[in-house]
């Protein structure tokens, strides 16, 4: 199973650009463009002209134009109202895109849990391929429904699982005809197939307590993807109200004219500039909000699924080529006498440290105490020590 890898745009870059400097500052240059671009520029410096235009040569004898532009300390309490509301927008719209990848990576780490949990567990091997499936298939459908999409459709990698031989056609025709979020197919053949996994046996045991704790502990894992990805929607689903929106938007509208006005006699003809700079920089925070409102979608500031789901199966991945290429048992080690030499190196090194202690004078503490108990020479090794200990010793340390 390939990661699935976006398609790279055809740009024009220098030749001594190897590590794609240039190609990434274009990128993001590109990006701003796309969020300051607008005819609304060109509305705010015509009518910020007009209105500087019209408070220099009628200021005099327009006493409310005069009043107006004079009224600069309540502009700014305006002004600052109207800051408030911007980074509190901002703020909300942050909270989400971090939702969205908080939410992404207990995707990531739950679907890499429950392929470690059914390699330990299930015995069956076609049993554990087929959660390795779907467990990949998961990360994939939560990317489409998030996107607004069908895991079938071009766009989405339905047909690139089918040629990987993750998923085959005719599932794929089965999820297409589900009518509910597709992810919850995953989701529900994933329970089907762990249960049938664990009766037949459980690693080769068939307790019934092994059982139930390795179903408890998967369907713990399972009730987790199924949580992340409802949360997922949630965030799609739910926006900023609208009338939040409205208000921060004619609260803006109410600003700049004003501040226009107040700014002209002593900004002068350069009043244009500054107040459209100052919308370029109100536009460009509210569009970078406007786009992590929605943290699932295909723009810069947007959380890179398809990179999300690579990582799912490329860990995946690692599991079965550990278990396929590492020919010893993992929880005994390589090799027994490795473990065997780690005991008497330790035990040597513990008498060579009884043995520094004694003859420096330092304090052992709690050792110097059991030497006392025991009766022993703090020159012994540890593992005499310990044997010497009666059974009351054992159950006082237990206590």
């Amino acid at each position: 199973m390939n990661g699935h890898q976006s398609l790279p745009t055809e740009e024009k870059t220098p030749k001594d650009d190897k590590d794609g400097t240039f190609a990434k500052m274009m990128h993001k240059l590109h990006f701003l463009l796309e969020i300051i671009a607008g005819i609304d520029l060109l509305v705010v410096f015509l009518a910020s002209s007009i209105l500087t235009l019209s408070v220099i040569k009628m200021g005099n004898e327009s006493a409310w134009l005069k009043f107006l532009s004079e009224s600069k300390p309540a502009i700014s309490t305006l002004g600052a109202f109207y800051s408030f509301a911007l980074v509190f927008r901002t703020n909300i719209c942050y909270a989400r895109w971090w939702e969205g990848r908080t939410l992404w990576g207990a995707i990531i780490v739950h679907s890499i849990r429950i392929g470690q949990q059914g390699r330990l567990w299930i015995q069956d091997e076609s049993l554990v391929d087929r959660i390795f499936c779907l467990a990949t298939t998961f990360g994939y459908a939560c990317k489409a429904q998030l996107r607004g999409n069908a895991i079938e459709d071009d766009v989405e990698d339905g047909a690139k699982l089918v040629n990987r031989g993750v998923l085959s056609q005719e599932e794929l025709n089965a999820i297409a005809s589900q009518k509910a979020w597709q992810p919850y197919y995953c989701i529900d053949a994933l329970r089907a197939t762990i249960n049938n996994g664990l009766l037949k046996g459980c690693g080769g045991n068939t307790n019934d307590w092994l059982k139930n704790a390795a179903h408890s502990a998967m369907e713990e894992t399972i009730c987790s993807l199924a949580t992340s990805i409802g949360s997922c929607i949630r965030v799609r689903s739910t926006g900023l109200p609208t009338a939040y929106d409205d208000i921060l938007y004619t609260i803006g509208g109410i600003f700049f004219t004003s501040a226009c006005i107040a700014w002209a006699p002593g900004a002068g003809f350069y009043n244009p500039i500054i107040v459209l700079t100052i919308y370029i920089v109100v536009k460009m925070i509210i569009g970078v909000g406007n786009d992590m409102e929605d943290p699932f979608g295909h723009d810069e500031s947007d959380l890179p699924l398809e990179a999300f789901c690579a990582t799912i199966e490329m860990q995946l991945n690692a599991i079965n080529m550990r278990a396929d290429n590492i020919s010893f048992n993992l929880a005994y080690g390589p090799s027994k006498s490795k473990a065997s030499s780690f005991r008497r190196l330790t035990t040597s090194t513990s008498s060579s440290i009884g043995s520094s202690c004694k003859a420096d004078d330092i304090e052992l503490g709690v050792d110097s105490e059991t030497n006392h108990m025991t009766g022993s020479d703090s020159t012994g090794s540890f593992e005499q020590e310990i044997n010497f200990l009666p059974q009351s010793s054992y159950d006082t340390f237990s206590r």
